[in-house]
């Protein structure tokens, strides 16, 4: 999607990066878990306990003889190995794997960009339910892989470690290939409302509505192609713009509910990551009618919003990820991601950027009142849960455009009827200025 004007693009990207001018720290940050293997999904029970979804670290593949090449990483074969777990850290700081030996599918020999265990939420009743990525072509699953508990949903029981399939997402892409480009598929983050789950396919860049109730995938949508500039950064040696505008796949990587009940999900970009172009969507729950309410974001992986609807955001890295880490783990230049709050007024405010939190996949608000986050997330070993504490101090506030005020007070849209008075306001106050 192209911006409304250079101007209004470089303010945006001036807020987002500070423009040099390093904002006060608004947190404190500490390390809750380590020595994690690509953790992805977190959740907490009643009790206050945390549980991880770890995608583990793939492995031999029995040989190489279950192993791809991998669609998203200049085709370094992805092998398969039983390193899948689902980690709990107590709240004396105890960490212990609940269920371990399950699929995992990665990049070998580094384990980096693991597929297997992705996500994992509560229902209200307490039910945990567990959502396996893929990460690859689905057609492949069941015979070249051999791990045809890939890319499903299940509902869990923590205390046997048995799994229960919910719905089959690889299974469908390879039927249906619901936004008609490449057949790839990976269940990459989900959100529980009552009976329903919202699971987010980052390969098959789709969002599904399952029934937990037994009745499976009721509906699907894709989310829309962006746009390249047409002087896009490539890396070294890669071909890349010829003067025209591309379109590139949406990569939509996490979900969260907002305070009118919408839905709203932010997007990584597919290659070549270009910087300061990842959007955030409403999603209407009920048809899945989708809309671009913000932009001028670097490869977005998560999303939250706090009690007073406040929306965070979790940029994987400040940019391009190949200007950071190689495929295959090899980390050549600044991988460090950043925070960033958008009040309710449209202010943009950094959090925190870098000192610590890298290569970083989902945000959730504990019990607590703090932001937890997954860190070197696409890491194996070297992956940990953060705790970002925001009552630790203030941060510079800039206050953004009117323009885009209004892009991010859609975002608090969900039914059509709420949609078309907020509007009506917005432009109602836009005519004043």
């Amino acid at each position: 999607m192209k911006f409304k004007s250079f101007a209004l693009t470089l303010f945006t990207l001036c807020v987002t990066a500070t423009c040099g001018t390093e904002a006060a720290k608004a947190a404190t940050m500490s390390v809750v878990a380590d020595g994690l293997d690509n953790p992805r999904g977190i959740a907490f029970d009643s009790d206050g306990t945390i549980y991880v979804a770890e995608s583990g670290k793939g492995g031999d593949g029995n040989g190489g003889v279950n192993c791809i090449p991998s669609p998203s990483a200049q085709y370094i074969p992805l092998c398969s190995g039983s390193t899948g777990a689902v980690t709990k850290i107590t709240t004396d700081g105890t960490q212990e794997s609940v269920i371990t030996d399950l699929t995992s599918l990665a990049l070998t020999p580094s384990g980096e960009q693991a597929a297997g265990p992705a996500d994992i939420k509560f229902d209200s009743s307490g039910n945990a339910y567990l959502l396996t990525g893929l990460a690859g072509d689905p057609n492949n699953r069941d015979t070249v892989l051999g791990t045809p508990d890939l890319g499903q949903l299940y509902k869990v029981d923590l205390n046997t470690g048995s799994l229960t399939s919910i719905a089959d997402f690889a299974a469908y892409e390879a039927q249906n290939n619901p936004d008609g480009s490449d057949v790839i598929n990976n269940p990459y983050t989900m959100t529980i409302v009552g009976d329903t789950a919202y699971v987010i396919d980052g390969g098959g860049n789709s969002i599904y509505t399952v029934g937990l109730d037994g009745s499976g995938i009721q509906n699907v949508a894709a989310f829309p192609q962006g746009t390249l500039s047409s002087d896009a950064e490539y890396p070294p040696g890669v071909e890349g713009s010829t003067g025209f505008a591309p379109t590139v796949q949406s990569v939509p990587t996490d979900i969260t509910v907002a305070p009118d009940g919408s839905l709203t999900v932010v997007e990584y970009t597919a290659f070549p990551y270009e910087e300061g172009t990842a959007r955030i969507f409403s999603v209407d729950p009920d048809t899945l009618e989708m809309e671009v309410v913000a932009d001028g974001f670097t490869q977005l992986t998560g999303a939250a919003y706090d009690s007073e609807g406040n929306l965070y955001v979790l940029q994987h890295m400040n940019q391009s990820e190949w200007k950071g880490i190689e495929q295959g783990g090899n980390i050549i230049g600044d991988i460090s991601g950043s925070v960033i709050k958008i009040a309710t007024d449209g202010t943009r405010e950094t959090i925190w950027s870098g000192d610590g939190l890298e290569a970083a996949s989902e945000l959730t608000f504990g019990p607590d009142g703090n932001l937890y986050i997954s860190n070197r997330s696409r890491l194996a070993g070297e992956g940990q849960i953060l705790k970002l504490d925001l009552e630790s101090g203030g941060a510079t506030k800039v206050p953004e455009p009117a323009s885009v005020i209004g892009l991010i007070m859609a975002s608090a849209v969900g039914a059509k009827a709420m949609k078309r008075k907020r509007q009506q306001q917005l432009l109602a106050k836009v005519e004043t200025l």
